[in-house]
């Protein structure tokens, strides 16, 4: 079984701050692709795909856990499990962690990717790249934290440079998220040694989807203050 198993304490609460993360990116999804529909800009359609696929993977990894926990919870931590109960905990947890996974580094992907074009030369073997590193991260986890870590590290890169051109705050907060989602990451291929790292790295995974969330609130204010124009050019990361 993949999942990791975290304090009895902590069960719930890692449930609601995927619930919490997903609720988030989910909004800004939704925040990005109607900015493309006012500006017109595909970047923004991109950047709504790329957080929606990463808001899908909130989902499933949360329904799988909420599944997982709740079987262990009711048969009790440390308590032999019945075979039939293993096997569906240990068919969710596989096919759970390998949606979460492929969704998450795709979503990442676009999101590198955007403004360019999505599919080009190179994409498909990207693609396959990306597939490999998802099932063979079933058996050594590292492996994928590690490569969400790396194209974390180029999308802070990418939006740096952007950050210096344009200064703007969106941009800066929006490679803040990023950089403290990368910083999870790496944490997390330690999760397996103690139950606070685990711990540790969640909780800065969720500061990721809150820093988050104060750029959805600042797309909202923006919102507001030009509601009465009559031209709307959306908001500029």
């Amino acid at each position: 079984m993949d999942i990791i198993l975290p304090p009895d304490w902590f069960l719930n609460v890692d449930i609601l701050i995927g619930g919490i993360s997903f609720f988030i990116i989910l909004l800004f999804s939704i925040l990005c692709i109607k900015n493309y529909r006012v500006n017109k800009d595909k970047k923004f359609l991109n950047l709504g795909a790329g957080f929606g696929m990463v808001a899908l993977a909130q989902l499933i990894i949360t329904i799988a856990k909420i599944i997982v926990f709740y079987d262990i919870s009711f048969i009790g931590i440390g308590d032999e499990i019945p075979q039939n109960i293993l096997g569906i905990i240990t068919s969710v947890s596989a096919i759970g962690l390998f949606l979460f996974r492929i969704s998450i580094l795709f979503g990442l992907y676009i999101v590198y990717k955007t403004p360019r074009k999505i599919i080009e030369r190179d994409s498909l073997l990207i693609l396959y790249l990306l597939v490999i590193v998802t099932l063979l991260s079933e058996g050594a986890v590292h492996l994928f934290h590690i490569t969400a870590f790396a194209i974390l590290l180029l999308m802070i890169a990418k939006y740096y440079d952007v950050y210096r051109k344009n200064k703007s705050r969106g941009t800066f907060i929006l490679m803040l998220a990023f950089f403290e989602l990368a910083v999870s990451n790496v944490i997390f291929i330690f999760a397996r040694t103690t139950s606070m790292v685990y711990i540790t790295a969640s909780i800065i995974e969720l500061a990721s989807y809150i820093t988050l969330l104060v750029l959805i609130i600042m797309i909202l204010e923006h919102g507001k203050k030009y509601s009465k124009k009559k031209k709307q050019n959306g908001y500029n990361l």
